[in-house]
């Protein structure tokens, strides 16, 4: 081969050399974004990364569960994640993208129309958990499904149960959190929590983050129940081990208030509020300085709560309350 016919060989191979490859994102360039709850940066990094690699189902994953909750964003996610499935029939992630969606646009419609939307959520569910058995989330959200619908539809506590119990073959200690979370629907409150006890999380860092949301979902379903006494002693206990967890502040705040303990309850929520901004703590603020007679600062928190938070029972009932503070 001459030196000339090379060089144009080589020449000619150059531009296909010099075209990028764009890889799937990973886990790793998110999460650290999503634990700090920077929701406006992991949606622009999704959208970036998306914008070079349309089957990147990393970043479309991460991109619908933190902009999902949007109506608009949701109609224009919806039809990317059945695209998504079409071009990557066996991405997990693809399938629990779309049953997320499905299900927040359930929520959305309220229970009758949401119906419609159930055996779909299940579908892809249950296919997520198929293509990937070991995911935490994709399990977690399997398991809530069947604690959450209908027995019409597919819900099954027994079906929880047994998929707590498959995740354990895999993933023992966060299986145990999945049981934990079935007897809290139960309103097992006792078993859950000596559950949640002897879960030792150790260096793992991700499993301590899920303990502690697990244990102030206890407290919440505790305060919930009726049971706002032992949410308090729960809460306070979580506090003592970690002075900044935000939702274990907003959680005592929360119980102090079904227990009529106005200013203890409202020192507990501001101070959830200082550690985190970005805590929903302002509508159950807003009922405490509402019930103590500040009506300005009830009107402001009705407002602030609003101002994110636009739909749904609470959303109605801050207005119907800033209605009626503006009648007084």
């Amino acid at each position: 081969m001459t030196r000339p016919f090379l060089a144009i060989v080589l020449s000619l191979c150059v531009p296909l050399l010099a075209v990028p490859a764009f890889a799937t994102s990973t886990d790793a360039e998110f999460i650290g974004l999503a634990k700090a709850r920077k929701l406006a940066e992991v949606e622009a990094l999704a959208r970036e990364k998306l914008a070079r690699n349309t089957k990147d189902d990393v970043a479309l994953w991460y991109l619908a569960r933190f902009a999902g909750g949007d109506a608009k964003k949701r109609d224009e996610l919806i039809p990317r994640a059945e695209q998504c499935i079409k071009e990557l029939p066996q991405s997990a992630r693809c399938h629990h993208i779309l049953g997320s969606l499905y299900g927040a646009a359930a929520m959305s419609a309220g229970i009758a129309a949401g119906l419609k939307y159930a055996g779909n959520i299940k579908d892809m569910f249950q296919k997520a958990v198929e293509l990937d058995p070991k995911h935490f989330d994709m399990r977690r959200d399997l398991i809530q499904f069947y604690l959450q619908a209908p027995g019409i539809v597919g819900g099954s506590v027994r079906k929880a149960i047994q998929n707590s119990a498959d995740f354990a073959k895999v993933d023992p200690a966060r299986a145990q959190l999945l049981r934990a979370e079935v007897h809290i629907y139960e309103k097992e409150f006792d078993k859950a929590e000596a559950i949640l006890a002897n879960i030792k999380p150790g260096t793992d860092g991700d499993l301590a983050d899920s303990l502690s949301g697990a244990t102030s979902s206890l407290g919440f379903a505790m305060v919930n129940a009726n049971e706002a006494a032992k949410a308090q002693k729960l809460f306070e206990r979580q506090i003592a081990a970690d002075a900044f967890n935000a939702n274990a502040h907003f959680g005592l705040g929360r119980a102090l208030l079904e227990q009529k303990q106005i200013d203890a309850s409202i020192a507990s929520m501001e101070r959830a509020l200082q550690i985190d901004p970005k805590l929903t703590a302002h509508y159950r603020l807003g009922i405490a300085y509402q019930t103590k007679g500040d009506k300005p600062k009830a009107a402001a928190m009705y407002k602030q709560f609003l101002g994110y938070s636009a739909q749904g029972r609470a959303a109605d009932d801050a207005r119907k309350r800033l209605d009626e503070l503006k009648a007084d």
